[in-house]
């Protein structure tokens, strides 16, 4: 059995489609036909039904705070993992959540800042743009990211960038340790685990795979070796 980790934005699904995307969408989706799926993104349940792929494994969502199992239902100890971290974080994402509301309206970016609650605490900050404006995002992302760098929550919250998406989120909660999590329960007959992803912040799960798929422009497929590689 193939089992394939997949990051659906960019690679099964895009925020702004085009012929060419949705050729390559389609091309994938047949090249991991025979796969198992279990889809690794920010996204969350519902935002998952949208994703023209049927995943019915198990699930990595909202950047690896909550993992499915393949009867559909979230992994007990996982969750107690995170419900943790949740309370040892409530104050810096509160006061994150306060930081960015001040970033879009000192700004005038027009973007629609959330704090997500789970479990009734917070889990995550998100922000976006209602129309997808890309620029207004970035300044929110350059002026957030240098928030953190220079307040206390440095070292315990992290910023991740996703489609037209910008979250921040405690640094326990990444999806390399959901997938390092989730593969100590595959059997043994699971032949090859694949590792699919657009996104640049996806390196780490896919290191833990045995191959990576990502596309030909990505800075894996387009990164310049060193003389010393060549030698």
């Amino acid at each position: 059995m193939i089992v394939a980790f997949v990051n659906p934005m960019s690679t099964l699904v895009n925020t702004e489609p085009t012929p060419e995307s949705e050729r390559l969408a389609s091309g994938l989706s047949l090249f991991l036909g025979s796969a198992e799926l279990i889809p690794v993104t920010g996204m969350d349940e519902s935002e998952l039904l949208s994703v023209p792929a049927a995943f019915t494994s198990w699930q990595i969502l909202q950047h690896g705070a909550v993992i499915l199992t393949p009867d559909g239902e979230e992994d007990v100890a996982w969750r107690r993992l995170i419900m943790e971290t949740q309370a040892l974080r409530q104050q810096g994402l509160e006061l994150t959540h306060q930081a960015a509301l001040h970033i879009t309206q000192l700004g005038q970016l027009g973007l629609d800042v959330v704090l997500v609650e789970r479990y009734g605490r917070p889990l995550l900050v998100q922000l976006r743009h209602p129309h997808g404006l890309d620029l207004a995002l970035e300044q929110a992302e350059q002026a957030l990211r240098e928030w953190l760098t220079d307040g206390p929550f440095q070292s315990d919250l992290q910023a991740r960038r996703q489609g037209d998406t910008l979250s921040v989120l405690p640094r326990e909660l990444t999806p390399a340790s959901a997938v390092n999590y989730v593969i100590g329960y595959l059997g043994d007959e699971t032949d090859l685990i694949l590792g699919v992803s657009a996104q640049s912040s996806d390196a780490d799960f896919l290191a833990l795979c045995d191959y990576a798929l990502v596309p030909g422009a990505s800075p894996w497929a387009t990164r310049v070796p060193d003389e010393d590689e060549d030698e």
